[in-house]
């Protein structure tokens, strides 16, 4: 069965590989936010091989047969947003991803030249409207069934009196050692085939660090 992880993995492992082009967005070297979407959907078996690579307005044609509209407050984890109205989506008056949690998405943008993850503030997300859609028929794995090669929302970061935390995707643990902190380290890397992303909050009022106190209530 097609899982929205392989559609998250496709995005992730050509981070800072690839660049941004609506003019040559068949890859291998540049992409679009639809037609990497498109590819990504494909490489998961969502799509068969050998499907067009379409834009917005194909992506929006797709509700009812893959595509389940739900929710922006229901948004989760390897849901797909479209941003800009039915019928006049395309070109640059659309944009297309998938979503990492509620608040963070990975996407083909033309502000990063190439995929990146952001939050959905600050215009990332485009529209209005924004429309999301569930892919129907999707598995979604939990962190405990993350295979290797696969990317769950983590990471390390220090607070602003000097504690240091390892955010797993859903809670925030407290690092007392520096054995625990190099071992999360390594495993990670094994996994993902990169380093943890790793933040250093010296001000208590720092957007990101408020916004992950505020995912992450629960610390321990």
């Amino acid at each position: 069965m097609a899982s929205v992880e392989t559609v998250i993995n496709w995005f992730s492992t050509r981070q800072g590989k690839v660049t941004y082009s609506m003019n040559s967005r068949l890859g291998p070297n540049s992409y679009d936010c639809s037609s990497s979407v498109y590819f990504a959907l494909i490489e998961a078996g969502f799509l068969p091989k050998g499907t067009r690579i379409g834009n917005t307005e194909t992506l929006y044609n797709l509700e009812g047969s893959l595509l389940q509209p739900v929710s922006r407050k229901e948004a989760q984890r390897g849901d797909i947003f479209i941003s800009g109205g039915k019928g006049t989506s395309s070109g640059a008056n659309g944009h297309t991803g998938v979503f990492l949690s509620n608040n963070r998405i990975i996407h083909c943008n033309y502000g990063s030249n190439g995929i990146s993850e952001t939050s959905t503030e600050g215009g990332w997300i485009g529209g209005p409207p924004t429309n999301c859609f569930r892919l129907k028929g999707a598995t979604i794995e939990t962190p405990s069934q993350t295979q290797k090669g696969e990317i769950t929302m983590q990471c390390i970061y220090t607070r602003p009196q000097g504690e240091i935390f390892y955010f797993n995707g859903v809670d925030t643990v407290h690092i007392g050692h520096p054995d625990t902190l190099k071992v999360l380290k390594d495993i990670y890397r094994d996994n993902n085939g990169k380093e943890m992303p790793t933040y250093n909050w010296t001000n208590p009022a720092a957007p990101w660090f408020k916004r992950l106190e505020a995912v992450a209530p629960n610390r321990k």
